[in-house]
């Protein structure tokens, strides 16, 4: 069977999340010393993502993250979370067409598993 329009598909997916989690990223994760399981939370958001219908679902998909990993570090209201997560929904478009080098994220995430990097 030929999966290429599913790994392009997922390919697509994979690098629209990770521009949007660089570009609106509130806390800069990626300077912190992150857990390895974060890159299971961006699977999560990878596979969710063409399931939210809006802007709230994103949100509770991000307040879940930030107080699982940041918790009394970034204590964000659901409401605050939900005004980030409306950003990233309303500008994934925009920020997709970004021609921006996201080298550093890409090269921690090169070990990802869950979507093939081909």
């Amino acid at each position: 069977m030929n999966n290429k329009p599913n790994q392009a598909f997922n390919q697509d997916i994979y690098t629209m999340v990770e521009k949007h989690m660089m570009y609106w990223n509130p806390m800069n994760l990626i300077e912190w010393c992150l857990p390895d399981e974060y890159s299971i939370e961006i699977d999560h958001i990878v596979k969710i993502l063409p399931y939210m219908k809006s802007a709230e679902e994103l949100g509770n998909q991000v307040y879940w993250i930030m107080q699982k990993y940041f918790g009394s570090h970034f204590a964000r209201s659901t409401e605050e979370c939900h005004h980030i997560a409306d950003k990233i929904y309303k500008n994934l478009e925009y920020i997709n067409s970004l021609n921006t080098s996201f080298i550093s994220f890409n090269l921690y995430f090169n070990s990802f598993k869950g979507i093939r990097r081909d």
